[in-house]
């Protein structure tokens, strides 16, 4: 049996999101991984704080697979330290909570983040990403644009814009964002599927404006 074009377009989505995805998840720059290993990186002479030491102990003991919950509470000390509470092991509990699926704890950690710095490009970007997975579009379409409009590193958010916009029938909207995104595209395959896109929708546009269709 073969696949209609809608299962087909359907895949098509999939493995575009799936892409996009994969090219999204950022960690804030003082707990950007090295391209080799799990954990922070450094510069040459660089030396590393207290707390940046406490993190990597965390990070090692999670990846590590032992005892998982010890690390958590390693990194708990830092985020709930009383007047000082460490930004990137609040962070990191956020994106902790998200792999665990404890959504609404990741919620909370990512807007705490904000409260501490209202500008934090990562936090907002982990919201958006939550709210589109828990259906708050709206919400999601303002967070991804806040930060395309800030960092072009963000520019995944155009197509997740579109995503937003299809979901909530806004075609016009949709199509905007992904005639956006579309210099972005970070390569050809994606670049394809996403002109297919906008085609489906520019076809769907004058069809659905056509008196006589």
């Amino acid at each position: 049996m073969r696949p209609t074009a809608e299962q087909i377009l359907l895949i098509v989505v999939a493995v575009i999101s799936i892409v996009v995805i994969a090219c999204s998840d950022r960690l804030p720059d003082s707990v950007q991984a090295d391209a080799e290993t799990d954990y922070p990186a450094m510069e040459i002479g660089e030396l590393k704080s207290d707390d940046d030491k406490q993190i990597d102990k965390a990070l090692a003991i999670i990846d590590g697979g032992g005892a998982p919950m010890e690390g958590i509470l390693l990194l708990k000390e830092l985020a709930e330290r009383e007047g000082d509470p460490n930004l990137d092991a609040i962070f990191l509990l956020g994106k902790l909570s998200v792999q665990s699926g404890q959504l609404d704890k990741a919620v909370e950690r990512f807007n705490q983040v904000l409260e501490i710095v209202p500008n934090h490009l990562d936090a907002t970007w982990e919201l958006a990403m939550l709210n589109m997975k828990m259906g708050d579009l709206e919400a999601a379409i303002l967070q991804f644009d806040y930060c395309v409009k800030n960092d072009l590193a963000y520019a995944n958010g155009y197509f997740f814009i579109g995503q937003c916009y299809e979901a909530m029938e806004q075609t016009e909207p949709a199509l905007e964002a992904y005639k956006a995104y579309l210099p972005h595209t970070p390569d050809s395959i994606v670049s394809v599927s996403v002109e297919g896109i906008i085609n489906r929708l520019e076809v769907g546009a004058t069809v659905a404006n056509d008196p006589n269709s």
